[in-house]
């Protein structure tokens, strides 16, 4: 019951934080800041929406940018390791968030053993994807990636100053992999017969723990990585 309640609060609530960054961003510059009346300018902007994600043209134009930055950020036959890994992982934090809330048993059945499989693929695509980029979010490329930057990409109304969305990117990143290397650790722990009880506890804590962690990333890097 708390890591349900704590898990989809935590997950409202920073969609609703890049999404009013996202809004706050269209504001000029002096008037980015948390306010009754830009809030409420929030409130509209998103109504505006309306049920427009429930078009399938939505999904199609977002399924296609997704395809687009896999082919602009990955070459020749790493792109199918990003589309396993981003395919592995929807199936893994839906299935997984699902059940965590709205299931008392827990995840089992069929959707548990797929859940395994689709694991162990996403901790292999995710070594893969670790090797290949890993070097682009040291902190002397990421130097060398915002040097002669002008203007950061997301805003901080707290320090009220921008900042390159790079590191918000790299934060994501870095985030993610422990989050998911965590995640295949906590279950290959309990899944061997070395453990006790009060272990394999402590192991599906940490895995549902971390895999918060990895959605939460996962938002982060979604809003960072789309322009």
């Amino acid at each position: 019951m708390f890591f349900g309640i704590t898990s989809f609060v935590l997950i409202v609530a920073l969609s609703v934080r890049v999404t009013f960054g996202r809004y706050l961003n269209r504001l000029p510059e002096e008037k980015r800041n948390f306010c009754v009346e830009n809030f409420k300018g929030y409130i509209d902007w998103v109504a505006g929406w309306k049920l427009s994600f429930l078009k399938p043209e939505r999904w199609d134009r977002s399924l296609d940018y997704l395809l687009a930055w896999g082919r602009k950020n990955y070459r020749s036959w790493t792109v199918w390791v990003f589309y396993t890994l981003a395919l592995c992982y929807c199936y893994l934090a839906l299935s997984g968030m699902f059940f965590a809330w709205f299931v008392p048993r827990g995840l089992y059945g069929f959707p548990l053993l797929l859940h395994v499989a689709a694991g162990a693929l996403f901790a292999i695509c995710l070594t893969v994807v670790l090797f290949l980029k890993a070097r682009i979010y040291l902190p002397e490329a990421l130097a060398r990636r915002t040097a002669g930057q002008d203007k950061g990409g997301f805003w901080c109304p707290l320090l009220k100053k921008s900042f390159p969305r790079v590191y918000l990117e790299a934060l994501a990143f870095w985030v993610f992999v422990l989050a998911g290397f965590l995640l295949a650790a906590s279950t290959l722990g309990s899944m061997l017969p070395f453990f006790n009880f009060p272990a394999q506890i402590f192991f599906f804590h940490v895995h549902r723990w971390s895999a918060l962690a990895s959605v939460l990333s996962a938002i982060l890097g979604l809003d960072a990585i789309i322009e």
